[in-house]
C-alpha cells in the first residue's frame, strides 16, 4: 500500500469509514474526467475562463485569473446570462466511472467547491432504492442535517432554473464570508472535529477554504486524506503540519485505493442487507458481549462515572427490583409476548434509568436479540429498522430517553408485528416526560400493558443487594467498618441510589466536591463550558462538539483541545459528544462562580451564536441540537435555575435570531407570560399575542396546546372579558390540536389543568347567571377527563397526575377536603 499507516490509524479508518464519520471534500480537480452536457470535457480553472471570454465577449489579459473575468462577464451581460450559460455547460454533466467508488461509501456530508453535479450524478447511477435519499445544498440554504446524504456546493450550484448565488469573484467570496451562512460555518466546525477525503482542491485558489484548512487541525482518531497529483514539497510540509496525509495521485487512482483502505466493498453495488446495515449503523451501536471494548481512562463507574456497556458486561451494577422485573420480561419476549413489544421504564434522575437499560440489553443479548443502542442524532430510520430485520432475525433497540421519537418507535412495533418481524424496543427515560410517551404506545405493544417504574427510593432487597455486589468488588468504603448486614443495608435503604453511593468514602466522583473543582479552575472560558455542558445533563440533552464551540465563540477542535488538556477531571469529550463527569453537579457552583445574570446573559449569547445551526427542517428531525436550545430556550427550566429574574428582556434579545422563524420561541414567551398573568392580569394580552405568533409560523399541536392553555387562563383570570367566547377558542384550539396530533394526552392534561380555574372563576362569579357555563364546563371537563382515563392508567405516574386533578375538581364541585390534592404540571 502507498500510503503508510500505523495501525491504530488503519483501525480508526476502518471504524470512521464503517460508521459513516468521514466527509468528502471535492475540489475542481474532482471533475476534470466529467463530461459536459455538450459532449466536452469539463474545462479547468484557466479553461473556463477562456470560455468566458469568447462566450461574452470580454477583455482579457495575460494572468487574468478566473474570479476576475467572471466578474467582468457578469458586469458586461448580467449575472442570470452567465448562470444559463454555466448551467448548460455543467448540469447534467457525465461522470467518470471512477467517482462511483466514492458515491457508494458511506460519507456523513459531500462538500464541493464546484457548480457541476458530478458527485449527484455518480450517486445517481450507484444508488438502490435502499440508498439513503440525496440532497443537494446550496452554500447559502437554511441549515438543516437529517438521514439524508447532504451534497453541499460551498460555491453554489447551477442546480435549478432559477438563479443560484455562486461564488466566483473575490467580491463574492468576501460577501459570502461576511454573510455568515450557516453552511459554510459548518464547513468549518465540522472539518475540526471530523475525519476528510479531499480530492482535486487546489488549496492556493481557495481561500476561503485555505483559511479553514490551514487553522484547523481534525481532532478525529481516523486520518484525513489530502489528494492530488500536483504536492510539491512546500505544500506537503503544510499538509503534514495541518495534519493531513498527502497522496500524490490522481483521484482515480486513489479511487481504487480507498475500498483496500477503508475495508469496504465499493468496487461493486452492494446488497440491499449491506445497505440497509449501513444506515442502520449511522444511528445504532451495536452492544456485543464477546467484544465490549476497554473503559476510558480514569473510568470509574462506582465512582459515580455514567455506565458504559463495559460495566455491565462485566457485572458492576446490582440487581435491583426494577431491573429484575424488566429481565423478567425480557425472558416473555416472543414466548408468551409478541416479539414486537415494548418494554418501557420511567423514573426520576439519579436513579439508575441508564444502567438499567444497558442491563436489559445484557438479559436480551443472552436470549439471543441482537442489540442495539440508539447514538443517533435525529429521528430513527424507521424504514431502515425494518428492512433490516426482515431477514428474520431478532433485533432489540435500546432507546436512553424514548419520548422524543415515542411516535416513531411505536410506528416502527406497528409495522413489525404487522410483517411479522422480531424487532423489540427497550427504553428508559424520566417521569415526567411519561405523559408524552403513554399517548403514544397502544397498550397492545407494551409489556404488561403498561409503563414501568422505576423507584425513587431504594427498597430494603435494594439495598442489600447493593450491600453485596459492593462488598464483591472492594467498594465498600465507610461500610467496611460496619460489620452488622443490617446497618449497611439500612445505609441504602429509603434513600436515593445517588444519595446513598455519595457518602461512601471509596466513591470519588460521588464524593467529590464539585465546588471545589469548579473554584480552582481560573480560565472564565472553562467555567463556561462546564456551565453548558452541566445544563445540558440537567435537562437530559446531549452537548455536540460543534455547538459547544459554537455558544462559546471557539473553533470546536479547541474545545476538544480544552477537554484534554485542562478539564478531563469534570469533563469527557466522547466522539462528537461533550459529556460531564458528575452529571449537572457543576450546574450550580458554575453559575455561583459567573453570577446569575452574568450566567443567564452568557446563554443568551451562547443562544444566539448557534441559531445558525437551527431551522424548522432540524427541528423536525428532532435533532441535537434543537431539543439542546429547546430545553436551553423552556421557561420552566429557566424560571426553576434563575428565580426571580427578568426573562422578558431576556426573551426580547434572542428575538432578532429566532423570532422570525421559531414557533418554540414565542410558545416560551407565551407561557412564560401566562404565568405571570396569573398574579398580574393585564399581562395575559401579551401571552395571547405570542401564543398566536406561534400558531402562525407552525400550526401544530404544541403551539396549538400552548395557545389553549393561554386562552383558558384568559377566560379564568383577565378582567372583563367575556368567559364564554374565550373558553369557546380554547376548546377550539385544543381540538385543533388533538386533530394535530391524536395520541397527545399532553394537550387534554394540560385542559383539564387549566379549565378548573375557569369553572373556579364561573362558581364565584356574582356579577351574572353562569349556571349554564357551569354545567357545560363540568360536563366537557368529566368527558375529556373519562377519554384519556384508559390511556393514562397505562403509566403510574399520569394516573397519579389524572387523580391529583380528579381531587382538584372535587374540590371544586362537591366540596371534598384539601387534603391531598397535589397540583400537577402538565405544561405543553
Amino acid at each position: 500500500m502507498p500510503i503508510e499507516l500505523s495501525t491504530s490509524q488503519q483501525t480508526a479508518l476502518r471504524r470512521a469509514a464503517l460508521n459513516g464519520d468521514y466527509h468528502l471534500l471535492l475540489g475542481a480537480g474532482a471533475s476534470l474526467d466529467s463530461i459536459s452536457p455538450l459532449g466536452a470535457s469539463l474545462p479547468t480553472g484557466p479553461g473556463l475562463g477562456s470560455q468566458l471570454t469568447s462566450q461574452f465577449k470580454i477583455m482579457s489579459e495575460p494572468g487574468d485569473l478566473l474570479w476576475r473575468l467572471y466578474a467582468r462577464a457578469v458586469a458586461q451581460v448580467g449575472e442570470l446570462e452567465v448562470y444559463k450559460w454555466l448551467r448548460g455547460h455543467f448540469w447534467n454533466v457525465t461522470p467518470p466511472d471512477w467517482m462511483k467508488i466514492f458515491a457508494r461509501s458511506p460519507w456523513a456530508v459531500v462538500w464541493t467547491l464546484n457548480i457541476d453535479d458530478t458527485f449527484e450524478q455518480a450517486y445517481a447511477m450507484v444508488k438502490s432504492n435502499s440508498s439513503r435519499p440525496l440532497l443537494t445544498v446550496n452554500w447559502d440554504d437554511e441549515f438543516r442535517l437529517g438521514r439524508e446524504l447532504s451534497t453541499v456546493h460551498l460555491h453554489g450550484a447551477v442546480s435549478s432554473e432559477e438563479s443560484r448565488k455562486l461564488v466566483f469573484s473575490l467580491s463574492e467570496y468576501a460577501s459570502a464570508s461576511a454573510a455568515a451562512a450557516a453552511w459554510p460555518l459548518n464547513f468549518r466546525d465540522m472539518y475540526g472535529v471530523s475525519p476528510f477525503v479531499i480530492i482535486g482542491a487546489r488549496l492556493r485558489d481557495e481561500p476561503d477554504i485555505e483559511t479553514v484548512i490551514s487553522n484547523r487541525q481534525p481532532t478525529h482518531d481516523a486520518p484525513s486524506f489530502y489528494v492530488s497529483p500536483h504536492i510539491t514539497p512546500a505544500v506537503e510540509r503544510d499538509l503534514l503540519t495541518w495534519n493531513l496525509i498527502p497522496v500524490k495521485m490522481t483521484a482515480s487512482k486513489f479511487s481504487e485505493l480507498w475500498p483496500e483502505l477503508t475495508g469496504l466493498k465499493l468496487t461493486e453495488p452492494p446488497t440491499q442487507r449491506e445497505e440497509i446495515a449501513l444506515r442502520v449503523g449511522r444511528q445504532f451501536l451495536e452492544l456485543k458481549t464477546n467484544a465490549p471494548g476497554k473503559p476510558p481512562k480514569g473510568h470509574d463507574f462506582i465512582g459515580g462515572d455514567e455506565p458504559l456497556w463495559i460495566d455491565i458486561t462485566r457485572g458492576l451494577y446490582a440487581q435491583t427490583d426494577w431491573i429484575r422485573r424488566a429481565s423478567d420480561d425480557c425472558q416473555r419476549l416472543g414466548a408468551n409476548l409478541p416479539a414486537s413489544t415494548a418494554i418501557i421504564y420511567v423514573g426520576r434522575r439519579l436513579t439508575g434509568r441508564t444502567t438499567g437499560l444497558l442491563a436489559i440489553g445484557k438479559e436480551l443479548r443472552r436470549r439471543s436479540w441482537r442489540t442495539f443502542l440508539y447514538v443517533g442524532d435525529g429521528r430513527p430510520d424507521v424504514e431502515a429498522i425494518l428492512r433490516f430485520g426482515a431477514d428474520g432475525k431478532s433485533i432489540a433497540l435500546l432507546f436512553d430517553s424514548v419520548a422524543d421519537f415515542a411516535d416513531d418507535v411505536s410506528w416502527l412495533l406497528k409495522e413489525a408485528r404487522a410483517g411479522g418481524l422480531n424487532i423489540t424496543s427497550a427504553a428508559v427515560d424520566e417521569t415526567g416526560r411519561a405523559a408524552n410517551i403513554v399517548g403514544h404506545f397502544s397498550e397492545v405493544y407494551l409489556v404488561n400493558r403498561h409503563v414501568g417504574t422505576i423507584n425513587s427510593r431504594l427498597t430494603n432487597t435494594d439495598a442489600g443487594r447493593l450491600v453485596d455486589k459492593l462488598q464483591q468488588l472492594g467498594r465498600l468504603g465507610i461500610l467496611e467498618e460496619i460489620k452488622q448486614d443490617r446497618k449497611r443495608r439500612g445505609h441504602f435503604r429509603s434513600h436515593g441510589l445517588f444519595d446513598g453511593m455519595a457518602q461512601i468514602e471509596n466513591a470519588p466522583a460521588f464524593g467529590r466536591r464539585v465546588g471545589e473543582l469548579i473554584d480552582s479552575i481560573s480560565d472564565p472560558d472553562h467555567i463556561k463550558l462546564i456551565y453548558i455542558a452541566a445544563m445540558a445533563a440537567r435537562f437530559d440533552r446531549r452537548l455536540h462538539v460543534v455547538d459547544a464551540g459554537r455558544m462559546l465563540g471557539f473553533d470546536s477542535d479547541r474545545v476538544a483541545h480544552i477537554i484534554w488538556e485542562a478539564l478531563e477531571s469534570v469533563l469527557e469529550f466522547r466522539g462528537p459528544w461533550v459529556a460531564t463527569r458528575h452529571r449537572w453537579m457543576a450546574l450550580e457552583p458554575c453559575i455561583e462562580r459567573l453570577g446569575a445574570q452574568a450566567a443567564l446573559t452568557f446563554l443568551g449569547e451562547a443562544m444566539r451564536r448557534v441559531a445558525s445551526r437551527l431551522g424548522r427542517a432540524s427541528q423536525r428531525e428532532r435533532n441535537s441540537t434543537s431539543m439542546l436550545v429547546a430545553a436551553f430556550m423552556s421557561y420552566n427550566n429557566l424560571d426553576t435555575l434563575f428565580p426571580n429574574t427578568d426573562l422578558d428582556a431576556w426573551y426580547e434579545n434572542l428575538s432578532s435570531s429566532f423570532g422570525s422563524w421559531s414557533a418554540r420561541y414565542w410558545e416560551q414567551r407565551a407561557i412564560m407570560s401566562r404565568h405571570i398573568g396569573l398574579s398580574a392580569p393585564e399581562i395575559l394580552s401579551k401571552s395571547e399575542s405570542f401564543a398566536l405568533r406561534a400558531v402562525s409560523i407552525v400550526r401544530d399541536t404544541y403551539s396549538l396546546t400552548t395557545l389553549g392553555t393561554v386562552l383558558l387562563a384568559k377566560a379564568a383570570y383577565a378582567p372583563n372579558v367575556d368567559v364564554v367566547e374565550y373558553y369557546d377558542r380554547a376548546m377550539d384550539a385544543f381540538e385543533a390540536s388533538n386533530t394535530e396530533d391524536p395520541a397527545n394526552i399532553v394537550t387534554w392534561l394540560a385542559y383539564l389543568r387549566y379549565c378548573l380555574d375557569v369553572l373556579k372563576r364561573v362558581q364565584s362569579s356574582t356579577s351574572w347567571d353562569e349556571t349554564d357555563l357551569e354545567e357545560r364546563l363540568s360536563d366537557d371537563w368529566l368527558r375529556i377527563h373519562s377519554l384519556i382515563n384508559s390511556v393514562v392508567s397505562m403509566s403510574d405516574s399520569t394516573r397519579a397526575a389524572l387523580d391529583s386533578l380528579m381531587r382538584r375538581y372535587r374540590l371544586l364541585v362537591v366540596g371534598d377536603s384539601e387534603e391531598d390534592v397535589v397540583d400537577v404540571d402538565t405544561e405543553p
